[in-house]
């Protein structure tokens, strides 16, 4: 009988800004355990992780004409879409909106 195929985990320690931990800690809390539960932080950081490799950036300020950088991220059919859109609609080329 073959053995499933399984991931195994790798221990990751890592420190974070104090202020960036507090929010985390907030946003995880649960008011029914009165804690954050355990695995909150791992289950959070894969997902988190797993968006930034799963989606692509875009920047659209070049694509408007806007003099900075302006990147959003989204699935790669989003990003096709929003450039799509972008770049062939008048109402953005060059960063001239018009009516």
């Amino acid at each position: 009988m073959r053995r499933p195929d399984v991931i195994r985990p790798i221990k990751l320690t890592t420190t974070l800004p104090e202020d960036i931990r507090v929010k985390l800690d907030l946003h995880l809390f649960s008011d029914l355990e009165d804690r954050v539960p355990k695995g909150a932080y791992q289950k959070f950081l894969i997902e988190r992780i797993q968006e930034f490799f799963d989606s692509r950036p875009l920047d659209v300020g070049s694509l408007c004409g806007l003099p900075t950088s302006a990147v959003v991220r989204g699935s790669p059919t989003t990003i096709q879409f929003l450039e799509t859109c972008l770049t062939t609609n008048d109402y953005f080329k060059r960063g001239t909106f018009s009516d």
